[in-house]
């Protein structure tokens, strides 16, 4: 099958969105389909204009099926409306631009944006559960095909033998203000614990002014300039080896489509912190492998009853390794939305 696959930008960016977007056209290639990545500029003079020359590309390549991942909303709406039926258009959604906006005016036009791209499309694929149910809810879509992320991406390192030393708390993401990352700080400040260090792994370039603010919070306290390291952007080896010396990942995020991050942590063995939000009490078992939370106040909680209790560390470390061999694999997300890109052909 010839498949079109419209993103911004290159496939090589270290998003989870891109990953899983990167992963699914490697084996959909090793499948036998023939699939070209149509790179859009992310910040073009004319979303309209730039949806137009997306028509005309994808009316050349003229694939049986043209994906297009949601972020490129804005692109998607002229690009799709003209498209000859014969070619079937599928949204990839890894949750709404929309729905990380507070309510307000910008928000609800969005929204309008996003809904008449969801009616334009023949097939709609969530990368979870929560994602296709919320899609379900909100824009009246009768059917959500679901393809989970895999979770066997990084290679596997052993842990790392305990020395007594401090608690290790990751986080792993990039540096935007979602991922609730100057909450976890304020929070692991106000911990206070001597017995615990935090380990920041991502990209602090992706909102810079965000990044900024994450560096002053950081160099402002003798505490977090003491116990926080960033790390920056790590390849698949170094990022392996650092859940492997890792004690839990700790994930504040306050929207998140799936958080492939969450399973590489438990099939690597990493009990995870959580919060609440989005499809992360559908990927992670909270009580078992997870300790989720609700509010900033249950965020600190974690943190302390996580740092100071030996045993429950020793629980959920179990936990996870017992849940690992369970985990969804790449080749079984490939096989998902390839299935639902011959169904959207098919019709």
């Amino acid at each position: 099958m010839r498949i079109a696959w419209v993103v911004y930008g290159a496939l090589d960016q270290t998003t989870g969105g891109y990953i899983y977007d990167r992963l699914v056209v490697e084996r959909l290639r090793r499948r036998g389909d023939v699939v070209e990545v149509v790179s859009l500029d992310p910040a073009p003079r004319s979303r309209a204009l730039a949806g137009l020359a997306l028509a005309r590309r994808l009316a050349r390549i003229d694939p049986a099926v043209v994906v297009g991942d949601e972020l490129c909303f804005p692109e998607l709406g002229p690009a799709f409306a003209p498209l000859p039926r014969r070619i079937a258009r599928v949204l990839l959604v890894h949750h709404l631009t929309a729905w990380e906006l507070p309510p307000g005016a910008r928000r609800t036009a969005l929204a309008l944006v996003e809904a008449a791209v969801i009616r334009l499309c023949d097939a709609h694929l969530a990368t979870s559960a929560t994602t296709a149910a919320r899609l379900r809810r909100e824009h009246g879509v009768d059917r959500v095909d679901v393809a989970t992320p895999g979770a066997d991406r990084l290679p596997l390192r052993p842990r790392a033998a305990r020395d007594g030393g401090p608690v290790r708390l990751a986080f792993v993401g990039s540096f935007i203000p979602r991922k609730g990352l100057l909450e976890l700080l304020a929070a692991f400040e106000r911990v206070g614990s001597a017995r615990a260090t935090l380990v920041l792994v991502g990209d602090a370039a992706r909102d810079p002014a965000y990044g900024e603010r994450v560096r002053r919070a950081i160099d402002g306290s003798a505490h977090l300039g003491s116990r926080v390291a960033v790390r920056g952007v790590l390849d698949d080896e170094a990022l392996a080896a650092a859940l492997a010396e890792t004690d839990a990942l700790v994930l504040p995020s306050q929207l998140e489509g799936y958080g492939m991050v969450l399973t590489e942590a438990i099939r690597a063995g990493v009990p995870v912190l959580a919060a609440r939000a989005g499809a992360i009490a559908e990927v992670v078992q909270d009580g078992a492998e997870a300790l989720l939370w609700d509010d900033g106040e249950g965020l600190v909680r974690a943190l302390s009853r996580f740092i100071e209790d030996g045993a429950l560390r020793a629980s959920m470390s179990r936990a996870a390794a017992l849940r690992a061999p369970a985990l969804p694999t790449w080749d079984g997300t490939a096989a998902a939305v390839s299935a639902a890109l011959a169904r959207a052909a098919r019709r």
